[in-house]
């Protein structure tokens, strides 16, 4: 019983992204020299595309706002969810630390149901942002800008099991789409590319 507990709230908190953190008194400062860490690592991702400003404009910004407008809409249905199951949770926190009541087995149920729920939904979220940008990559890069896409990034950086020799151009590009254009940060990075 523990052990699904610790499970579900895993669960939670990978939906969530919530975190305990503990700041230091230069943690922000930290934070924002990381952020440029990671504005490089897209730079040294997509500087190799050679996108034009009118590419990066006309199509790219487009494709990656419909894309962030899909996955804005799952999550508010995350939101929503979410605080449907707060009374109950807030229930049984409140009887565990006053009466040391173990949660119910209907909790964790519906915990568990909700969870799996929201995670079918978001690998699904995923596969539409996915399909997005990759129809409009197809369409508007060149055979070298492709070529560049599908060899500039090497996979095993991000999971060290990934054979890169064994996968399609598909595969790559699906891979590239994941890690770079569908970042939270990408947006932004492009915006600066075009010069907006």
């Amino acid at each position: 019983m523990k052990h699904l507990l610790l499970s579900l709230g895993l669960c939670c908190a990978l939906f969530t992204g919530a975190n305990a953190q503990i700041l230091t008194e230069k943690g922000s400062r930290s934070d924002q020299i990381n952020i440029k860490i990671h504005e490089a690592d897209l730079l040294l991702q997509l500087l190799p595309l050679l996108l034009t400003k009118e590419q990066i404009v006309n199509d790219v910004l487009p494709a990656v706002e419909v894309a962030r407008d899909i996955q804005r809409k799952q999550l508010r249905v995350e939101d929503d969810a979410l605080a449907n199951m707060e009374p109950i949770l807030d229930q049984a926190l409140t009887d565990a630390y006053s009466k040391g009541a173990y949660p119910s087995k209907k909790i964790i149920d519906e915990v568990a149901k909700t969870t799996k729920n929201l995670g079918n939904q978001r690998i699904i979220t995923q596969l539409k942002m996915v399909s997005v940008l990759t129809t409009m990559l197809e369409k508007t890069l060149n055979a070298g800008q492709k070529r560049a896409l599908v060899n500039s990034f090497d996979p095993k950086f991000i999971d060290p099991s990934i054979k890169p020799e064994s996968m399609s151009e598909e595969a790559k590009m699906n891979f590239f789409v994941k890690r770079v254009f569908m970042d939270n940060l990408a947006y932004d990075v492009l915006k600066k590319l075009a010069g907006k």
